[in-house]
């Protein structure tokens, strides 16, 4: 068993194309019908820093291991889902001309993470447990208040019954 840090192989990092490929997947299902809900022509209208999709996939794949080493875990969808979300409201890799920074990233996290919720939902025969005042809640609490990656996480765990 290992158990000293020179036992664990040193993490290295997805090659281009396999990151290539989780941003064009992940970004693809996170905007469809985005463009209704942010109220813009075209999702091309949005644009996506490279740079920090890369280095919020990295992140994931790292915590997915921490998952595995620490806790003898898959992480899962939603938790995946749920750090997705806070790496796009502290990192903010969108873009819009129009829209600030800020906005148009916590309201792409907060669309997202209700679509996961409901998609996890959905594969597990849960339901999840939202209303409106809750969602209300929950926008302001991703533009206003400081949530940890476990917080979300267990945000989202405590959503779904």
């Amino acid at each position: 068993m290992a158990n000293k840090p020179e036992e664990f192989p040193i993490f290295t990092p997805l090659n281009v194309s396999e990151v290539n490929e989780l941003i064009d997947g992940a970004i693809s299902k996170l905007l469809n019908n985005i463009t209704r809900m942010l109220d813009i022509e075209n999702k091309s209208e949005i644009f996506i820093d490279q740079e920090t999709m890369s280095n919020i996939i990295t992140r994931i794949e790292k915590r997915r291991i921490y998952f595995h080493i620490y806790y003898d875990l898959k992480m899962g969808e939603l938790n995946e889902g749920a750090l997705l979300c806070f790496w796009i409201l502290k990192l903010m890799p969108f873009r819009h001309a129009t829209i600030s920074n800020s906005t148009l990233n916590t309201k792409i996290a907060y669309i997202f993470f209700v679509k996961m919720l409901f998609y996890v939902a959905n594969e597990t025969g849960r339901k999840v447990n939202v209303d409106k005042l809750l969602m209300n809640n929950l926008l302001y609490a991703f533009k206003y208040r400081d949530l940890s990656k476990e917080a979300i996480m267990a945000l989202a765990e405590s959503l779904l019954y």
